[in-house]
């Protein structure tokens, strides 16, 4: 049985995630996506771990820009494949629209 107000919770969080899905994914997109996935396992009791994002996906990146304009050390930020990203989200996507046309 699902918990339909943690599920409607998540849904809404994951539409307002993919209505705004960055061309470069960064570390926090991947914390927001996999909040909205322990949700929905919660809510449904189902393992959706098939649709994190692998941890060696995570990739770090450096910025040049900051360390010629400040003479500081290179800034990294941490960032996801789009298309890997998008891929897995829109697998969830998927996942829960036909769960919503199996009630």
């Amino acid at each position: 049985m699902r918990n339909q107000v943690k599920w409607s919770a998540a849904v809404a969080r994951l539409a307002s995630l993919v209505a705004d899905l960055s061309q470069a994914p960064s570390e926090n997109h991947v914390f927001q996506y996999h909040d909205i996935i322990k949700i929905l396992e919660e809510a449904c009791g189902q393992d959706l771990s098939r649709f994190r994002i692998a941890p060696d996906r995570v990739n770090l990146r450096m910025d040049s820009y900051t360390r010629s304009q400040w003479k500081a050390p290179f800034a990294s930020k941490t960032f996801v494949d789009h298309a890997y990203f998008c891929s897995q989200v829109h697998g969830l996507v998927g996942y829960v629209k036909t769960a919503l046309d199996d009630r």
